[in-house]
């Protein structure tokens, strides 16, 4: 792996921070990243490979009815697996 290093100016750099906070990255770093990655064209195989992923999935087995119901339900088990692991004082 390389490093990379590049001046931008304030403004540039501000906006791609907030970009990346926008867009779910971690750090501007990750964000410029997955552009480049993306111009270099890494992300096509990611593509097929999760088209790929997503038609074997609909093969899979019965759906679920995802209602405000069955929403609920899944925070409330997530809920307790999260507090079931942590430990008391």
């Amino acid at each position: 792996m390389c490093t990379l290093q590049i001046n931008l100016p304030e403004e540039l750099s501000e906006r791609i921070a907030a970009r990346a906070s926008e867009s779910g990255y971690a750090t501007p770093e990750t964000y410029v990243e997955s552009l480049l990655r993306a111009d270099a064209g890494e992300d096509q195989n990611l593509d097929e490979n999760l088209e790929k992923l997503l038609l074997e999935r609909l093969d899979s087995g019965p759906s679920i009815l995802i209602t405000p119901e069955f929403i609920e339900q899944f925070k409330q088990q997530v809920e307790l697996r999260r507090n079931s692991g942590k430990k008391r004082s």
